[in-house]
């Protein structure tokens, strides 16, 4: 085996040196120790000869360690044991003057020598020790100090020396070791990456081509640096290919990014993406790199999405219906033009990443932000309960999906969209303008449950909300009433002037009936002349909605310059625990209504189980009432009205009073209505002002301190419209010498608001003979603010029904604050009606309220006894 004489790394360190110059060392030692010992054997001490041993096994050792050198390793102990030794025979030779020379040599070789093994500062050490020994020998022989002095600098200088290259070698095998390892990782990268790397010159002549160029293109590294073969460019890419590697030269430190098409060696196009980097200022590299890689495949996925997203978008923008999908965080990531649009956006990425709440504000009008904010949140909770469930939500109808769509329908289908794995990642959506079947659908429906002639709901219609009536009526404890009405003698209309004629009539009759009905009244025609009204009312509210609506159709008509008076007999009926179904409740109301006929027409009849009875009664009442007042059978009472903040006496109101022989006490509930439909209203009604304005003048002449107290009498509506009325009141004010403003007129709002304007100019006239207005019974109808405004009344009553409900029911304190609210607004006296308790009492002062009467002041008393409180004034109790 050939072996080198001098087998260095290519690395040369101060290990490697020591191992050359130790054996050489110690060779001349011992040759210079045998020159000096010729002819001197026989007389060489013990000690030099063992010292020569010593020397002789050294230089063999270090031969040995020269040949083997990768065999043999130097470690510190065996560098110092080797230093100690040697050290020890140069002194032994010295000592005993064996070699004749000086040991500053020896020991300047030494330290030149040693520090090469010795790592770091260390070093430092041997040598102090090399200059120390030397010093020792020098004075041990005799030597004069200028003779060793020289000497001793050597070594110091010398070994200095030794130790910095020693420090030199390490640091330079450190950065080869650490070149090579990168290089090592480089060319590792370079053959395991599908990357090709280029490293060109200036001139783009290649200086280092990776061998991924052949897997690439097909060309070899030779073809490409020795035959000088150039992969051609797209021709479509060439230009933009040139411009960027001409920048990339001419611009120290640049970068260019080139997207391009290159020929492969079998003639197919190879779509690469390369990036250079001009390195040309970096010594070590000195030229343009490149790195290139291959994209065909991604590219030609690319461009396959491309043409798929193209198709997809073509299909969704030419689709009519509003679609858009969205991820799991709620953000569009897909929408067409129909949605675009519709929403105010020209393109999908003004859309894409908003939220359905900034693409409803995107051009939201003002005012109408809570609206729209409503609507996306109706939207996004849909999407997220599709997300979630992972289950589609469909045919989801709404009307009026954005602000300038109210009159359009939508029809909604969502559906979750999923990945390769099944996990739901989003939504889409679906929306379809669907107004025209809907209309067609509604207009089939329409006919189909309503009348063509009046465009009432029919008999069907009818029989389906009564249904749905009764079940939310007992569902929430409610009172549902049916009015069925019958048109009186219809049959001579048509008879006499044709039905079309009557067509005419019954079209005016239902605008009468609509303009009397509250907007949550059902209406329906039931056939022919019999038209029927569904409410949420008590009895009495519906016997007074069925009065009111008695005398509006009372009223003549005028149709084709032809009057008529077309009369109507109306039966009320109320739902009761034992009606299990609508038929039930019309046919109560259907025998009402015939009783009502049979009992003279143009009324209104209440079914009950004693119909019969109660209306024999009610008859034989009228007759009763007629001659009351000639019996002097009614009588008047006085309830004060108290100050609720002091207790003080402001005023009373007169109630009637009927105590008849046959019938005992009768409530002023149950014979008023009587009176008002008989019309003996108007004559009681007078003989009761009569009453109050003479007793009330006598105590204004008696007890002329009593101040603004008033005195309030009820007025009915029948009253109020007669056409004598107004002259009554002046005669009576004239004739019992009343203060006009001590005199307080009382007119229930349900009476009011059913003729508001005869209403206001009655009124009108009255308060200019300055008499004083109250509206009593408030809350209690539907007052329009519109027309009480307009009313020159001065007081609101608080109906009794709402102070009842002060500390138990939030609602009646709430309504009583309102009116109260509303009393001030308009510069109104309010009064409250029923106050039975001190809480009640309390309640009402907290609450505002001026005026209250009841059982907690005192029930209606006498006249005497209303004289005691004018002649002894005290005040109630408030607190």
């Amino acid at each position: 085996m050939k072996r080198n004489f001098l087998p260095f790394k290519d690395i040369i360190t101060g290990v490697e040196i020591f191992r050359l110059v130790s054996p050489i060392f110690y060779v001349t030692l011992l040759l210079q120790l045998a020159m000096s010992s010729y002819g001197q054997l026989p007389v060489l001490s013990d000690t030099s000869s063992i010292a020569g041993i010593c020397l002789m096994f050294l230089f063999f050792a270090t031969l040995a360690r020269f040949f083997r050198f990768k065999a043999v390793a130097i470690g510190r102990g065996q560098v110092l044991l080797e230093f100690v030794v040697a050290n020890l025979i140069i002194t032994v030779l010295t000592l005993q003057r064996t070699v004749p020379a000086l040991p500053w040599p020896w020991l300047v070789a030494m330290a030149a020598l040693f520090p090469l093994v010795v790592e770091g500062w260390l070093a430092v050490a041997p040598l102090t020790a090399l200059a120390l020994i030397g010093c020792g020998l020098s004075l041990a022989i005799g030597m004069p100090l200028g003779d060793w002095l020289p000497s001793l600098f050597q070594i110091l200088f010398i070994g200095m020396l030794s130790i910095l290259l020693s420090r030199v070698l390490l640091i330079n095998v450190s950065a080869i070791r650490h070149a090579r390892t990168n290089s090592a990782r480089f060319e590792a990268i370079v053959h395991v990456t599908q990357h090709v790397f280029l490293m060109t010159d200036d001139h783009y002549t290649p200086m280092f081509i990776s061998p991924a160029i052949q897997d690439m293109l097909g060309y070899t590294v030779d073809e490409i640096t020795q035959a000088h073969v150039q992969p051609k460019v797209h021709p479509d890419d060439l230009k933009e290919h040139q411009e960027k590697l001409r920048f990339l030269a001419q611009t120290p430190n640049s970068s260019i990014f080139i997207c391009h098409r290159m020929q492969h060696k079998n003639g197919t196009w190879l779509w690469l993406e390369t990036r250079g980097y001009n390195m040309m200022h970096d010594p070590a590299i000195h030229g343009l790199v490149f790195g290139t890689k291959d994209v065909t495949l991604r590219r030609t996925a690319e461009l396959k999405l491309e043409q798929e997203r193209a198709l997809l978008h073509a299909v969704l923008d030419h689709n009519p219906a509003m679609i858009y999908a969205k991820d799991t965080d709620g953000r569009f990531t897909i929408s067409n033009v129909g949605f675009q649009r519709r929403f105010g956006f020209s393109s999908e990425d003004e859309v894409r990443g908003k939220t359905v709440y900034e693409v409803l504000l995107n051009r939201v009008l003002e005012g109408q932000e809570a609206k729209a904010h409503e609507v996306a949140e109706k939207i996004h909770q849909q999407d997220t309960a599709v997300i979630e469930s992972g289950e589609p939500l469909e045919d989801l109808e709404s009307e009026g999906f954005w602000r300038q769509n109210a009159q359009r329908w939508y029809r909604t289908n969502k559906y979750p969209l999923r990945d390769a794995q099944g996990e739901t990642v989003g939504v889409l959506d679906v929306t379809r303008n669907v107004t025209t079947r809907k209309e067609f659908e509604l207009r089939m429906k329409h006919q189909a449950l309503h009348d063509p002639l009046t465009g009432l709901p029919n008999r069907r219609y009818l029989l389906e909300e009564i249904s749905d009536a009764i079940d939310r009526t007992r569902g929430h404890h409610l009172k549902l009433a049916l009015l069925f009405c019958d048109l009186d003698g219809f049959k001579n209309v048509n008879d006499i002037h044709g039905h079309e004629f009557g067509d005419k009539c019954l079209k005016e009759i239902t605008h009468r009936i609509q303009a009397h009905l509250h907007p949550s009244d059902f209406f329906a025609r039931f056939g022919g002349d019999e038209f029927v009204v569904l409410t949420n009312a008590s009895m009495l509210e519906a016997n007074a909605k069925a009065q009111s609506l008695l005398q509006a159709m009372s009223l003549p008509l005028v149709v084709d310059d032809v009057l008529v008076k077309i009369g109507s007999s109306i039966g009320v009926a109320m739902l009761r625990s034992d009606h299990t179904s609508p038929a039930e409740l019309i046919h109560d109301a259907d025998a009402a209504m015939y009783q009502a006929k049979e009992l003279g027409h143009n009324r209104v009849e209440i079914f009950d189980s004693a119909l019969q009875s109660r209306t024999t009664k009610r008859a034989q009442m009228d007759v009763a009432l007629r001659f009351a007042l000639e019996r002097n059978e009614l009588t008047v009472a006085y309830q004060p009205k108290a100050c609720l903040q002091t207790g003080r006496l402001q005023g009373f109101e007169l109630l009637l009073r009927w105590d008849s022989p046959e019938y005992g006490h009768i409530s002023p509930a149950e014979f008023i209505p009587i009176a008002e439909h008989s019309g003996v209203i108007v004559p009681i009604g007078l003989w009761v002002l009569e009453q109050a304005c003479q007793q009330f003048a006598t105590w204004q002449e008696q007890y002329p301190g009593m101040g603004n107290i008033t005195i309030a009498v009820n007025v009915s509506m029948r009253q109020l419209l007669h056409s004598s009325f107004l002259t009554e009141v002046t005669r009576i004010l004239s004739t019992s010498h009343i203060r006009p403003q001590s005199l307080e007129l009382e007119l229930t709002e349900t009476a009011v608001m059913a003729n508001p304007v005869q209403t206001i100019e009655n009124l009108t006239m009255l308060k200019k003979l300055g008499l004083r207005l109250a509206l009593d019974d408030f809350g209690t109808g539907y007052s329009s603010l519109a027309y009480l405004q307009r009313l020159p009344i001065d007081v609101l009553k608080i109906d009794r029904a709402f102070v009842h409900g002060l500390g138990e029911n939030k609602g009646d304190a709430e309504i009583v604050r309102l009116i109260v609210a509303l009393s001030k607004a308009l510069n109104l006296e309010t009064v409250a009606e029923g106050v039975e308790t001190i809480e009640h009492v309390k309640q009402l002062n907290r609450l505002g309220c001026n005026l209250g009467q009841g059982y907690a002041f005192s029930p209606a008393i006498s006249a005497d006894e209303a004289e005691e409180l004018l002649r002894f004034p005290r005040n109630f109790l408030v607190a």
